[in-house]
């Protein structure tokens, strides 16, 4: 079941529009405990992309708790999409297990590179399809993420993630205008925490003490490999999951 345009549908009733002729259209997903965390993050993106891509139309607070009530949405995950004629939530759960947060993530680099001169790498648009593509081929060759860079050979983001690295004490981060997505977790450890933005390549990467990857579903992830190169175990990582934790637990109350 779904929620389409204020209305439950058994059936995926969808008006037809630009966003399924060509992709006009954003989305947002959103960890849903007792209610989203970082709503008004998340509200705040969308609405300001959806004026980005000239579609007249903002979602509100209430919109969003609605669904989340109608859809009995607790404790997993909420999509929605927004297009020029639909709004569409959906649900589902968190592919993100315990193991997944214990053994950590590996890693390859994509050939494929991001344009950081297109706008719609900075949205959450429903052209996802180099990052969708991408995913599934790293999960072919036994990987559980893929990093891009851009066209100019910095590091840029996941197909799902922001990343982060760490050497010594110092946290490190690709700066937006590398052609990424400024991602609701990655602005709160930003926030949070000492991080230097800047343009940083594979190399950069591959001599890092540790890194880590962010989103807003699976939050924290350890970087435990990129392309076969292990990284340390963090303190530093785990005080940022601590600081994660405290803060959902926070919001979820």
């Amino acid at each position: 079941m779904i929620l389409l345009n204020g209305k439950l549908e058994d059936s995926e009733i969808i008006n037809l529009d630009s966003g399924f002729s060509f992709g006009r259209g954003l989305f947002e997903t959103m960890h849903v405990k007792d209610r989203p965390l970082f709503l008004q993050q998340h509200l705040d993106r969308i609405n300001k992309g959806l004026k980005t891509i000239r579609i007249g139309k903002s979602i509100s607070n209430d919109e969003v708790l609605d669904a989340v009530r109608r859809l009995q949405c607790t404790d997993s995950v909420l999509k929605l999409m927004v297009t020029e004629r639909n709004t569409l939530f959906t649900t589902r759960s968190s592919r993100y297990t315990e193991d997944h947060y214990t053994r950590g993530f590996s890693a390859s680099v994509s050939s494929v590179r991001r344009n950081e001169t297109s706008p719609l790498v900075y949205l959450k648009s429903l052209n996802y399809l180099d990052n969708i593509l991408e995913h599934e081929k790293s999960l072919d060759e036994g990987f559980d993420e893929v990093l891009f860079l851009n066209t100019q050979g910095f590091l840029a983001e996941g197909s799902l993630s922001n990343i982060f690295f760490i050497k010594g004490n110092t946290i490190y981060t690709p700066s937006l205008d590398c052609g990424l997505l400024d991602g609701i977790i990655r602005k709160f450890v930003i926030d949070n925490f000492t991080v230097i933005e800047g343009r940083f390549t594979e190399a950069d990467l591959m001599s890092a003490d540790s890194a880590f990857l962010t989103n807003s579903i699976m939050g924290i992830m350890k970087l435990r490999a990129l392309n076969g190169r292990q990284y340390d175990e963090s303190p530093i990582i785990r005080e940022i999951q601590e600081t994660y934790k405290k803060e959902c637990s926070s919001q979820a109350k």
